[in-house]
């Protein structure tokens, strides 16, 4: 049996030993704060990878650590998993832009230095993304394809992207409506897009060694870009926050956390799925 059916690595870390990879979002942030701080309690611990430098990187959850970072908690609870673990799998989320037209995001992308849009065939659409051979495609309508290509031809270095992908995200974050989607097959979008007043942004996907190093120098990605598949994940766990905020040494609420998950474990309160579930989240 997997270790990851047997019991979830769970430990209380440093909240500023936690490295973010992309933004949290501010107004979901805000609405969790307010929650974590009426309530007192932790529904689902946040999942961090190990760097082997002391930091954490920040795999799932920004929102909730930017909320405890916010309350002032040093500690918090997360899951620990091995990011070199092949089946934790680095997926991407595209943006769908509700009302999106108003923007006129295509004019603002031709103006971008360094980059170009050009229209793109829908038979194009698989190839230029899996291979990461544009920024990004506004969808405007089912049949308009706009790429955003580097000037210069060739690979597209990684802080390039990313300085790239910050303004193309900038450009309608907060102004419009937007709903994170994924997509099985191109040519499937989402009927919602056959108005003229939404469009989507699609992204290629980023690799787990590019968030590593991003990471490592301390570079975040635009929010709601990647998502993370996670076998194993811990949810349900419930915590008591006194746990963090009350008195004793870090040492001792270390100490006390760890006893909370034994007491849970031996009670056969962690059980494992291998279905597939839904869950009605923060």
């Amino acid at each position: 049996m997997a270790s990851s059916e047997l019991r979830p690595l769970l430990k209380l870390v440093p909240t500023g030993k936690v490295r973010f990879h992309e933004h949290p979002e501010g107004r979901r942030t805000a609405r969790l704060m307010e929650r974590i701080a009426r309530d007192a309690q932790l529904r689902n611990p946040p999942i961090v990878a190990d760097m082997g430098n002391g930091h954490f990187l920040l795999l799932d959850g920004a929102n909730r650590v930017s909320a405890f970072r916010d309350l002032n908690y040093p500690l918090v609870p997360v899951q620990v998993v091995d990011y070199g673990d092949h089946q934790v799998q680095l997926k991407g989320w595209h943006h769908l832009l509700l009302q999106g037209a108003s923007l006129s995001l295509r004019e603002a992308y031709d103006r971008l230095e360094g980059v170009e849009m050009r229209p793109v065939a829908p038979g194009q659409l698989a190839r230029l993304l899996e291979l990461r051979q544009v920024f990004v495609v506004l969808v405007e309508e089912q049949d308009q394809f706009w790429g955003l290509f580097p000037t210069s031809g060739g690979d597209i270095d990684i802080n390039h992207r990313i300085a790239i992908l910050e303004s193309v995200v900038s450009a309608y974050e907060g102004q419009t409506r937007l709903e994170r989607v994924k997509l099985a097959d191109y040519d499937q979008l989402p009927e919602v897009i056959e108005s003229v007043q939404h469009q989507v942004c699609l992204f290629p996907v980023l690799h787990k060694e590019e968030m590593l190093h991003l990471a490592n120098a301390g570079v975040m990605i635009p929010t709601g870009l990647t998502r993370h598949i996670i076998p194993g994940r811990a949810l349900g766990i419930n915590l008591d926050l006194s746990l963090i905020t009350g008195p004793g040494s870090v040492a001792e609420k270390e100490a006390a956390f760890q006893a909370f998950v034994d007491k849970i474990s031996m009670e056969g309160r962690i059980r494992f799925y291998e279905e597939s579930v839904f869950i009605m989240n923060e």
